[in-house]
């Protein structure tokens, strides 16, 4: 392993945090970006997102503040000898007393981090960049007021630091100065600005920030350059008046602003699709299932990103399956959890028990075979380990039953590793939304505030060697529960259903997921995108498969869009409806009282293929 400073150039994501006795988080945004010699860091819990309505600094209630000071970024020079990592801290929203430092394990796009001064484990996630991108960090201050500024760019993504204009006293925490500061005091205090953002043909747009009202907005217009050791930024005073910030260089590695990068003319931003046309009106029923790569969504290249949503378009209206590619999820966090599900696999059934699903008040743990059943009451033949958002106990309400902690084996590593893939996955699902909304004529974050905690499921199903597979039942065909799901499988024996109710095979694609549309989001489109039935076929060789069913939060009341009138599903009261009439020791409690469908219950199969065929051959209408 090379851990030279050298190594880590890029925009790293943050897969999750983990702390001995504490639920793993994989909720909070959390992006670092490392150029040469300097660094820009941002974390944002999901508490935060779109509750900050102010426009400018000048509007920032006293309420605004309190939330904004959950939120942590900072940015300096970085620092690595042998495998000790130490991010020194130049600019900082939140600071705070304990150094930063840590050891670094690499696995090429994989990076885990081991705390020094404090007990955690990161997995950081490196983002895909072109070979030869631009790649350069800079110090400097500006000249108006001599703040310390920071900026760094690898490939298309940048990152801005520009430091408070007021100290803020040594030992001191910002929350508590805070709530104790009067407003014009308060708002000094946040007026910390740490963003991240995408060049782009019309410049470098800001695509999140610790100032809320900056995103959306340019940083650096086209054309910009670093002539007689100056640049100049564009900011905003407190009122909101935009204005330019000059600033002098003082410290420049690498490069920042390319002399050969033209402005383009491209549409700023992708054009929103106009409603698919019914299934049946798109062309005979299909035989096979696209390929759609996603690599352009949310990077910058309108052009591009307007293509790959076209394309996802296409695949939802007439398939409801694809196969995904430029997901970015890093090999070495796949053969993580494959390694971790193997592992646990492995074990004796006794011990395997020990976690049983069961025993958990959310619906966590391992799965026995024989536990579910689908379509036609089949006894399934497989095994599975269920797990989701790691959430404290005491911080769920009862009416969220699917909500809550995850039950863990006693296996080091395997918390960590299977939630490196869950947030990879959820952070490709979040893309995927994006996509999708676009494709039903939507603004591309407008569904992003429904999913800030969401019952999304991760099960990792190990289906056995079976020498007796053309005799042994397989699992019966369904829907999926959710909006939509992304499969990591490792052997054939998927099947969807076509219009005309065929079974139409759908190997595995190297390097792909397959992402299929659940029944939360035909509901949603109002039937313009389907919930396409689904099952695996007998296949006698042993094989692994990993869905995340990406869900809505538990409360949203989903309508279809555009009608306002229609009746309601809450989605969490659907997953939860769907889970009851799958699992037998639900099904157990249901018998005896000790449970109760949610009310306005679903049947299994209301949606999708299978029961769209249905409905047309015995004339009656779809749930």
């Amino acid at each position: 392993m090379n851990a030279d400073e050298g190594s880590y150039p890029g925009l790293w994501q943050r897969l999750l945090l983990s702390v001995p006795g504490q639920p793993v988080d994989t909720l909070t945004r959390v992006d670092w970006l490392q150029g040469p010699v300097f660094y820009v860091d941002l974390r944002q819990p999901p508490a935060l997102s779109g509750k900050v309505l102010a426009s400018c600094l000048a509007e920032v209630t006293p309420d605004d503040a309190a939330l904004l000071v959950t939120q942590e970024g900072f940015a300096g020079r970085f620092e690595c000898t042998g495998n000790t990592a130490e991010w020194h801290r130049e600019v900082d929203f939140r600071p705070c007393p304990l150094g930063d430092r840590g050891l670094l394990e690499s696995h090429g796009d994989l990076l885990i981090e081991h705390g020094i001064a404090a007990d955690y484990i990161e997995h950081w996630q490196r983002e895909p960049a072109a070979p030869g991108a631009p790649h350069g960090s800079a110090l400097f201050t500006s000249r108006a007021d001599g703040r310390a500024v920071i900026l760094v760019r690898h490939g298309n993504r940048f990152g801005y630091a520009r430091a408070r204009g007021i100290a803020i006293p040594g030992g001191a925490e910002l929350p508590d100065l805070v709530a104790r500061a009067d407003p014009d005091l308060a708002r000094a205090l946040v007026d910390c600005e740490i963003s991240l953002g995408t060049v782009t043909a019309h410049g470098w747009r800001i695509d999140r920030s610790s100032l809320p009202w900056r995103e959306g907005e340019l940083l650096i217009l086209p054309g910009a350059s670093l002539a007689a050791a100056r640049l100049s930024v564009r900011d905003a005073h407190p009122h909101g008046l935009p204005f330019e910030r000059e600033l002098a260089l003082v410290e420049l590695h690498g490069s920042l602003l390319p002399a050969e990068e033209p402005a383009a003319s491209r549409p700023a931003e992708p054009c929103a699709l106009a409603p698919a046309l019914p299934v049946e009106a798109a062309g005979a029923p299909f035989t096979t299932v696209p390929i759609v790569d996603i690599s352009a969504l949310g990077s910058g290249d309108a052009a591009a990103e307007t293509a790959a949503v076209e394309a996802l378009h296409r695949a939802a209206s007439h398939v409801g399956f694809l196969h995904v590619t430029g997901h970015g999820i890093a090999p070495a966090v796949i053969e993580r959890l494959r390694a971790a599900a193997q592992t646990f696999f492995a074990q004796p059934v006794a011990t395997k028990l020990e976690s049983y699903i069961g025993g958990s008040t959310n619906h966590r743990g391992y799965v026995p075979e024989g536990e579910e059943t689908l379509g036609e009451g089949k006894r399934d033949r497989k095994e599975a380990f269920d797990l989701a958002l790691d959430l404290p106990a005491d911080s769920i309400a009862p009416a969220h039953p699917m909500l809550g902690p995850n039950q863990w084996p006693g296996l080091p590593g395997f918390r960590e590793d299977a939630m490196a893939y869950y947030g990879a996955a959820f952070a490709v699902g979040r893309r995927l939304l994006r996509g999708f909304a676009l494709a039903l004529g939507q603004p591309g974050d407008s569904f992003d505030h429904l999913v800030t905690a969401p019952p999304s499921q991760l099960r990792l199903i190990h289906y056995p060697h079976d020498a007796t597979a053309q005799d042994a039942p397989g699992i019966g065909a369904h829907t999926d529960y959710e909006c939509f799901t992304l499969l990591l499988a490792s052997g054939p024996g998927l099947e969807v259903m076509n219009g005309a109710g065929e079974w139409v095979d759908a190997p595995p694609v190297p390097g792909a997921l397959v992402v299929n549309i659940g029944d939360m989001m035909e509901y949603w489109s109002g039937g313009k995108f389907i919930a396409t039935s689904h099952r695996v076929r007998k296949v006698a060789e042993e094989r692994y498969s990993f869905p995340l069913f990406f869900a809505l939060d538990y409360d949203t009341r989903l309508r279809p869009l555009g009608q306002r009138d229609a009746e309601p599903i809450r989605t969490g009261e659907h997953l939860f409806a769907q889970t009851i009439q799958t699992f037998r020791y639900l099904k157990d409690k249901a018998a005896a009282g000790t449970l109760a469908l949610p009310p306005q219950a679903r049947p299994l199969s209301s949606f999708g293929q299978e029961a769209r065929h249905h409905h047309r051959h015995s004339g009656s209408n779809p749930a």
